[in-house]
């Protein structure tokens, strides 16, 4: 009798171990502690545990789906996040988790219906805004994109990528005071910036400011030789022939392996 006692005292505490007899919000929670410990992998096996004992569990499929994103299994990701807006349709996050998901796999427009129902839901989240304004500038829906850095910088006066990323779409479409004011900010906020520094410079010399370009390439190829050497003799070039290309701004998205890294660290960001 004994040994059948300690076989069953056994068996009873490998289920505990292996978490059976758990309810679903007690699976639930031990995923949300793993989640917060960025243990990711983990926290999908206790969600998914949650949600096979309660096909209704919204929350377990929207933290799946976080966490997933998290990994890059942006369209596993997608596919529980759905599962999430199905059963609660005014979950904003899930929103925005798909559409930075969608938006990694370049998958824009659809990117940006996700955005705009998140803003509907959640207008002061500027993350929407600003990935919006990201997928719309790649669409070349420039003026939009500009409307959406516009509310960034509302809610977020000091938000230097907004800045940055609306006076390189000025600089597209030739505004270019516009865009040297928006550089202006972007080095006020953020004095180091090299980008900025060359892109002002080439702005002024669009507008054949060529003491104001040099000082501006002065100051980048201080700040980094090696780097602006070859940018310099381009821009010297713009201002000598009064080209009109843009092709040489220094832009910090637009690539696949771009997207899925703004996308990442936008995830992170929300997460935290």
């Amino acid at each position: 009798m004994q040994l059948k006692k300690r076989i069953a005292l056994c068996y009873l505490i490998g289920l505990a171990a292996f978490g059976y007899g758990q309810t679903a919000d007690e699976s639930f929670n031990l995923g949300q502690t793993k989640f917060k410990e960025k243990e990711f992998k983990a926290s999908i096996v206790y969600y998914t545990k949650a949600v096979e004992l309660n096909k209704q569990y919204t929350l377990a499929y929207y933290y799946r789906g976080l966490a997933k994103a998290n990994l890059q299994e942006y369209a596993r990701a997608i596919e529980d996040l759905t599962k999430a807006i199905t059963l609660d349709s005014k979950l904003a996050g899930a929103y925005y988790v798909r559409g930075l998901s969608k938006m990694a796999m370049l998958d824009d427009e659809k990117a940006i219906d996700d955005f705009s129902k998140t803003i509907k839901l959640k207008p002061s989240l500027t993350g929407a805004y600003f990935y919006r304004a990201i997928c719309k500038a790649n669409l070349s829906d420039n003026k939009s994109a500009i409307n959406d850095y516009n509310e960034v910088i509302h809610i977020e006066p000091k938000n230097t990528e907004a800045y940055y990323n609306r006076a390189y779409i000025y600089t597209i479409l030739q505004n270019y005071q516009s865009a040297i004011s928006d550089y202006n900010n972007v080095l006020e906020l953020s004095p180091g910036q090299i980008n900025a520094y060359l892109n002002r410079g080439l702005c002024k010399a669009k507008i054949n400011d060529k003491v104001g370009a040099e000082s501006d390439l002065k100051r980048a190829k201080e700040l980094n030789q090696k780097e602006v050497s070859a940018y310099y003799n381009r821009v010297a070039l713009n201002m000598n022939t009064g080209q009109k290309n843009v092709g040489d701004l220094e832009k910090e998205e637009g690539t696949e392996e771009q997207a899925k890294a703004k996308a990442l660290e936008a995830i992170i960001k929300y997460c935290k």
